[in-house]
């Protein structure tokens, strides 16, 4: 039997590659349909010798940062192989310069071997198509790069109405069962999510909630994605080594908007499909959608738990005081320090003046400010209670449409503006005609009062909406005061009663003192409302109502 004559042994590398990234169809670029091909193409030539086959399932072929790549450049310096077998110019990368850069360069200089089994090349032929060769290599460049620009324009279309596009469920959620882009509460972690906002609330530091959940043993995020829900995922946050919580991962859920119901999301971005680094966008470019998802914690907790984080709420060894946070300075807007002389009685004082010196004491008793607060609180809901009153009376009374429109203070003020603007534009044009302002300068106005045209017509588009859906603009007026009505028959004022009514007290120059409510802008638009409608129908109720403090409060 005649033997085969072989010239050359090529110690030979096979590659496999396949990434979602690229865009890469899986039925027939899978990893195993590539190692059959290469296999098949191998059968009867005994010169390839195998030394090793690297493979890369989940890399992108837009860069050369891929482990199996690396192993591969390896064994051909280290001269372990002078050989190298790929399915296709495709599998081996997509980038355009750096592929040619590797096919041209690189590998000839090692002594290297290149055989893309598909595109019918190999190197050591000598009729090389080099054309070809690069029109594919160009190709394959441009296929990922259009893969990419869908795939960012398809998330931004599913963030944009609400679906959530992140790989894992962030904590205090679970992926719907029926649709894999809608979250649903986990009610085991969103029960911790609520007593972390409900410590808060009652006074608690960071590190404090941080240790009562240690003390319950409660496991951190991290360790509940893990081991609880099986979650195997990577993440730029502390994992929590001892597997403790930290005062980091309660700011973190305190301040996490998606609680609310708003799921905020394109927070980052890549330069391009090439470049991995990670850019942190503006919070102007995040796609934010309202009532996306169930509702952990309502709004109004949110914002007073937000308020509370930029306050300095010192705790003394006996807990949190009545009104620790909340007071300031109402002259430089600094923070009131509390102090005592003798452990028993408390004042409070400017910080700027008590540390620099920079204003004056604005000095007041901690029990007569108490006093004052809880007195002005009880009074302002008793206000609230008759208002409620009002409004459902109102609600049950017929008042025409069309007096409305022409009586309504507000509507007035913003079509007085819009008139307002259209005659600066009118004068902008004049001064443009009459070449005081060059075509830059009247672009630029013009440019400039036609946004806020815009946002002034606008605005009296809605108010005019709210004022022929009277009955629905009532309800929503209604809604905020019930806030304040759950603690309508309360005895004791509490600390987390009170911040969760006022936003801020603020001491004044001759022991004057203003505090400013939560929904203080809602109480104005209200009052206003009312006084409209009383000027088109006078009505005994409603003036006995206005003069009993509700304008004089506003």
């Amino acid at each position: 039997m005649k033997k085969l004559k072989i010239e050359a042994i090529y110690y030979t590398a096979l590659y496999l590659r396949l990434s979602d990234d690229d865009g890469d169809v899986r039925e027939s670029n899978s990893i195993s349909n590539q190692r059959i091909l290469l296999q098949g193409y191998m059968k009867g030539k005994p010169e390839f010798v195998i030394v090793k086959e690297c493979v890369d399932d989940g890399y992108t072929g837009t860069n050369f940062d891929r482990p199996g790549f690396q192993e591969l450049m390896r064994l051909a310096k280290e001269g372990k192989i002078n050989c190298i077998i790929v399915k296709d110019l495709s599998r081996f990368g997509r980038d355009f310069s750096g592929v040619l850069q590797y096919v041209e360069r690189i590998l000839p200089q090692m002594g290297v071997r290149l055989i893309l089994v598909n595109d019918g090349y190999d190197s050591i032929s000598p009729n090389h198509d080099f054309i070809t060769l690069r029109l594919k290599s160009f190709i394959n460049d441009i296929y990922p790069a259009d893969t990419s620009r869908n795939i960012r324009e398809n998330l931004h279309a599913k963030m944009a109405v609400g679906q959530c596009v992140a790989p894992f469920v962030p904590y205090g959620f679970l992926k719907s069962p029926e649709d894999k882009h809608k979250l649903i509460l986990d009610p085991v972690a969103v029960s911790v999510v609520q007593d972390i906002f409900h410590l808060k609330l009652r006074g608690h530091s960071m590190k404090e909630i941080a240790e009562i959940l240690n003390d319950r043993a409660i496991p951190t995020p991290y360790a509940y994605k893990t081991c609880h829900q099986q979650q195997k995922f990577k993440t730029s946050f502390c994992k929590g080594g001892n597997g403790k919580w930290e005062a980091t991962m309660i700011r973190r859920i305190l301040t996490d908007e998606k609680f609310t119901g708003t799921l905020v999301q394109g927070k980052t971005t890549t330069p391009n499909y090439k470049v991995k680094k990670i850019i942190y966008k503006d919070k102007e470019e995040w796609v934010r959608c309202e009532n996306a998802i169930e509702t952990a914690v309502d709004k109004h907790t949110f914002d007073v738990v937000q308020n509370l984080l930029e306050k300095d709420a010192r705790r003394s060894a006996e807990g949190a005081a009545f009104l620790s946070g909340l007071v300031e300075c109402a002259d430089c807007g600094q923070s009131m320090i509390r102090k005592s002389p003798d452990k028993k009685h408390y004042y409070y004082v400017c910080s700027s003046y008590l540390y620099e010196k920079a204003c004056s004491s604005h000095s007041f008793s901690e029990k007569k400010l108490s006093d004052a607060v809880k007195e002005t609180i009880r009074y302002y809901i008793s206000l609230l209670a008759d208002m409620d009153e009002v409004l459902q009376y109102v609600q049950q009374s017929s008042l025409p449409e069309k007096k409305l429109y022409e009586a309504d203070l507000q509507l007035d003020m913003l079509k007085q503006e819009m008139q307002r603007l259209l005659t600066i534009k009118k004068k902008l044009y004049e001064s443009f005609c009459d070449n005081i302002l060059d075509e830059e300068e009247f672009r630029t106005y013009k440019a400039k009062y036609d946004r806020q045209l815009e946002e002034v017509e606008a605005a009296v588009q809605k108010q005019q909406e709210e004022i022929g859906n009277m009955s629905e603009t009532l309800e929503k007026q209604r809604q905020w005061i019930q806030y304040f009505l759950q603690y309508q028959n309360t005895e004791e004022i509490d600390h987390m009663m009170l911040v969760m009514l006022v936003k801020r007290i603020r001491i004044h120059e001759g022991k004057r003192i203003s505090i400013d409510f939560w929904f203080a802008d809602e109480f104005e638009k209200t009052i206003a409302f009312l006084q409209t409608l009383n000027h088109v129908q006078p009505n005994e109720r409603l003036e006995r109502f206005l003069l009993k403090g509700g304008v004089e409060y506003a």
